[in-house]
């Protein structure tokens, strides 16, 4: 018996923009992390669809606290530019939404705001379970500062992957 989505409860849902640039890295410093002061989360997703535009999963992200975030999240691509909808939900609708999954991850994820020539960006950086790979996504407020990052003055090498789809949502799965 399929499981319902829930979909009509707008007072509860946010809506964002999804086009961060994103690289492969080896392991971050963790010096680098403490100083500009990273939130750190275990990440767990299940995606109940994944399609070629268009996926839909859940999202239970345990703190280093013990607080928990659990959120229904769906991300639409249209021509070109990539939107995210999240949705807070219960413990119970979590554990009725996940026995539909089709896919499964875990990873740790850091979260922190850097400084680069007077430009901030907020950085997303996670570690994948059982896996080498690790990806930095760089956003900013708008499309041109998220063009001013320079990868070369980051203090790690980075690979730039923005653009190749497998390194996207559940595409992510083929390579770890």
């Amino acid at each position: 018996m399929p499981v319902e989505i829930p979909t009509n409860n707008p007072e509860r849902k946010e809506v964002l923009e999804d086009n961060a640039r994103k690289f492969t890295l080896g392991t971050l410093d963790p010096m680098l992390l403490n100083e500009h002061h990273a939130a750190s989360f275990i990440l767990t997703v299940d995606w109940l669809e994944t399609e070629e535009a268009n996926e839909k999963k859940v999202a239970y992200k345990q703190f280093t606290t013990g607080d928990v975030q659990i959120l229904l999240i769906a991300k639409v691509t249209k021509k070109g530019n990539r939107t995210t909808t999240k949705e807070k939900i219960s413990e119970e609708e979590y554990s009725e939404l996940r026995t539909a999954s089709v896919l499964h991850l875990e990873k740790k994820r850091y979260e922190f705001d850097y400084v680069q020539n007077d430009m901030a960006f907020s950085m997303k950086y996670d570690e994948f379970t059982d896996s080498r790979l690790r990806i930095l996504e760089v956003d900013a407020t708008n499309e041109a500062t998220r063009d001013a990052f320079r990868p070369q003055n980051f203090p790690t090498k980075l690979n730039e992957v923005t653009g190749d789809i497998k390194y996207y949502g559940y595409r992510v799965t083929t390579v770890i």
